[in-house]
């Protein structure tokens, strides 16, 4: 027989090794249950509320180089959740991939991006009254995504990729089971939505820089999930209830592990192997980082009242949209968030300049007691936003009392200096 001290660490390990093959963390558990006492709720019904949980611990070394390790809760990337606005993320990314490659025509990502139609749902957009110079671009586009999480922008830069554009590209970064076939926008249905629209660049002077045909899309891959199912029971888009499941299968869809990889290594591309990396100028990640932890107040173009577009519009994790003003910066959530039928994710870098803190932590979750897709009506304030909002200060707290053997220097990521 064994000594108890041997049976003790011999089930430990049993345990370690079975959470790994599960993606379910004791120590993040552990610290979940201990630490968030009011969202048992969620935390006793995973199944239910489809929750996940990504929690990314950042080391630094002497020469401030990050190590990363990775804590899962219910993390499985063969269960669906909708992402809903997620994707504005790699698309983003990859627009100013694509801007990099046009520089021989004079373009940059601030030069005017005219939408043109050529068929019914299409759109035709020639100028931008949000703008400084009232003209649309792909910076443009990309500040109203990250700013208010802009559907209708999220479109535009859609159709000046094309689906081929989108597909090929992610493969290229290894996330070839990520599929983007939808704008957002409701404009265009079925196949249609991967038919994207002629787009130009002029000059100052109003001359076309570069133009780019209507795209007809060959990417025909399938939903990789067979069951991209949610809900007993769905409205459709004539307002009817429909007795059966809505089906996803022919909508966008990305698991919650790929949208945090995606981010992290778009927040430390200055420490990344550059084959792994984005193709992107250090100012273009400036300028992606920035618009991804601005405030609506802190724009002036686009310009946003404060009102309903408030300083956590979209700061789920740590502020949990319930803080009309942030009251010190010295905090920063450079994030992406995703909420549509029911479903509710974040994926955060948080960042604490003055107190040499960052983490990055993840979450989604489906939040729809009477289990109704498309009705509108679904838990996000009651049970979503301040599980998100207490699960990020709760790792907060943790990093803050972490003594590592190296402090981490963050300047890089203090952008909003005065």
């Amino acid at each position: 027989m064994l000594p108890k001290n041997k049976i003790a660490l011999f089930f430990l390990l049993f345990c370690c090794v079975n959470a790994f093959s599960q993606k379910k963390s004791i120590y993040l558990d552990s610290l979940m249950r201990m630490g968030l006492p009011h969202h048992t709720k969620l935390l006793s019904n995973p199944k239910k509320y489809k929750l996940q949980v990504i929690y990314t611990r950042i080391t630094r070394d002497k020469n401030n180089n990050p190590s990363f390790k990775n804590y899962y809760w219910n993390v499985d990337s063969n269960k669906f959740f909708y992402p809903a606005s997620l994707v504005k993320l790699p698309v983003s990314i990859m627009a100013l991939e694509k801007v990099s490659s046009l520089k021989k025509y004079h373009v940059d990502r601030n030069t005017t991006l005219i939408t043109d139609s050529a068929c019914s749902c299409q759109k035709k957009v020639s100028k931008d009254t949000t703008a400084e110079n009232r003209y649309p671009s792909v910076a443009h586009y990309i500040k109203k995504m990250f700013l208010v999480s802009d559907n209708y922008a999220f479109a535009r830069i859609y159709e000046f990729l094309g689906c081929d554009y989108v597909h090929q590209t992610l493969e290229k970064w290894d996330f070839p089971n990520i599929r983007i076939v939808n704008r957002l926008d409701g404009s265009c249905k079925g196949d249609t939505t991967k038919i994207t629209s002629p787009v130009c660049f002029l000059s100052e002077k109003g001359d076309t820089l570069c133009y780019q045909p209507l795209t007809f899309y060959t990417y025909n891959k399938p939903n990789p999930l067979p069951n991209a199912k949610a809900g007993k029971a769905h409205t459709n888009e004539f307002g009817k209830r429909i007795y059966q499941p809505k089906d996803f299968s022919e909508h966008n869809f990305m698991s919650l592990a790929n949208c945090h990889e995606i981010l992290r290594r778009l927040v430390f591309y200055n420490h990344i192997d550059k084959k792994n990396g984005y193709n992107i100028t250090t100012d273009d990640w400036q300028f992606l980082m920035k618009y991804l932890g601005m405030y609506p107040r802190e724009s002036l173009y686009p310009a946003y009242n404060t009102k309903d577009y408030y300083d956590s519009f979209k700061k789920f994790i740590y502020y949990g949209s319930s803080s009309p003003t942030v009251p010190s910066d010295s905090v920063r959530v450079f994030n992406i968030v995703g909420r549509a039928y029911g479903f509710l994710s974040d994926c955060a870098y948080v960042v604490d300049v003055k107190n040499n803190v960052e983490f990055m932590l993840s979450a989604t979750m489906y939040l729809n007691e009477r289990d109704i897709v498309g009705t509108g009506k679904y838990e996000y304030d009651k049970l979503g936003l301040p599980f998100l909002k207490d699960l990020g200060n709760l790792i907060y707290k943790v990093e803050k009392d972490r003594n590592p053997k190296y402090k981490a220097n963050l300047e890089e990521f203090d952008l909003f200096k005065n």
